[in-house]
């Protein structure tokens, strides 16, 4: 899943300012933009994490886990907050990924100062840069500091998914998407299925080795796709796309929760239905047989998508449409009247 996020982030980068004029006002609007998308939901969900912390253990993080890496906590909230590189995995620790991705935007930034025709040769620079690194040995499983992420071959899947939609635009129609589709997919599943886990090399060389290739191409058949595309059925994937930030950051949240909901469930319902203990066990997630298992599975999907859709529309939208219209329209109207001023005779 990480794989397919990288390869994803690279391709949406290019592909929303591909059309944008290079220069200093396109970054800082795409830098806004970015920062203005991940950090409310990520600091609101960091902070829920932290809550938990504090409640479970009387600190708003995982002390076990810094001792281990000598780690101080106040360096330790800091990088979480801000998406830095440290020994340890952020408050909410699948922001790990967010810390490569912000390091994608600010290298990839720099390349949007240039025109767009020389982007494929910066990309393949970069690439370079990346993997020569890597092979030095200054990358790792995990970006513990600024030098292991700026050459961790993670990089790799953002730039190949920036290829890959540079490749989608410069294109008058797509190249046979549903068989590349098709391929991405069989690809996805065997290397899924082939590919020996866990190891170091599976953390590191191996999962880019086996998994971007495949996540590019289920991407530029998607893309494809999605350009023939019509109906209805279009409209619920859309608010899909819209709601999955907040879906990647809570889903944990409720896979947590669902099994002490559902013995509470059981035990309430037992007492209340003078029923005898056990005959509500569908509900205890590790009773015998697999019906607990699809209960929890069923709720474990339809639970983080509608918990998802809360924070987007109660949350992560206003916050997005507030910081948009403060800082970011300003920036627009002057960058529009500055083009006027251009073009005026």
């Amino acid at each position: 899943g990480v794989d397919v996020f990288f390869v994803i982030s690279g391709f949406i980068m290019v592909y929303v300012t591909f059309s944008r004029p290079s220069g200093v006002a396109t970054v800082k609007d795409f830098l806004l933009a970015r920062a203005f998308r991940i950090y409310p939901p990520w600091w609101l969900f960091s902070g829920m994490m932290a809550l938990f912390f504090f409640l479970s253990y009387g600190t708003p993080y995982d002390a076990a886990a810094l001792a281990q890496y000598d780690n101080d906590p106040l360096n330790h909230i800091l990088r979480s907050i801000f998406l830095l590189p440290q020994p340890n995995f952020p408050i909410l620790g699948l922001g790990w990924t967010l810390v490569h991705e912000v390091w994608f935007y600010i290298v990839f930034a720099f390349i949007l100062l240039a025109p767009r025709k020389y982007m494929p040769a910066l990309l393949g620079l970069w690439a370079v840069i990346v993997l020569g690194g890597a092979a030095m040995g200054w990358t790792g499983a995990f970006a513990a500091d600024y030098l292991k992420l700026a050459f961790s071959v993670h990089t790799v899947e953002f730039i190949v998914g920036a290829f890959t939609a540079y490749l989608f635009l410069k294109q008058d129609k797509p190249f046979f998407p549903a068989v590349i589709f098709g391929l991405g997919v069989v690809a996805f599943i065997a290397a899924t299925l082939l590919h020996p886990y866990p190891n170091r090399f599976t953390l590191e060389w191996g999962r880019m080795l086996v998994f971007t290739l495949p996540c590019a191409m289920l991407l530029y058949g998607a893309a494809g796709l999605q350009v023939r595309a019509t109906g209805r059925w279009l409209k619920p994937l859309s608010r899909l796309g819209d709601w999955s930030f907040s879906l990647y950051l809570g889903h944990h949240f409720v896979i947590a929760g669902l099994p002490i909901i559902g013995a509470i469930i059981a035990a309430k319902g037992e007492t209340m239905l003078g029923m005898a203990p056990g005959t509500l066990n569908v509900f205890r997630l590790g009773s015998a047989g697999i019906l607990d298992n699809a209960l929890y599975m069923t709720g474990m999907v339809i639970g983080s998508t509608i918990f998802a859709a809360i924070i987007y529309h109660f949350f992560e939208q206003p916050a997005l449409r507030f910081l948009t219209k403060r800082f970011r329209k300003p920036q627009a109207d002057k960058e529009k009247a500055r083009l006027n001023k251009t073009v005026a005779p």
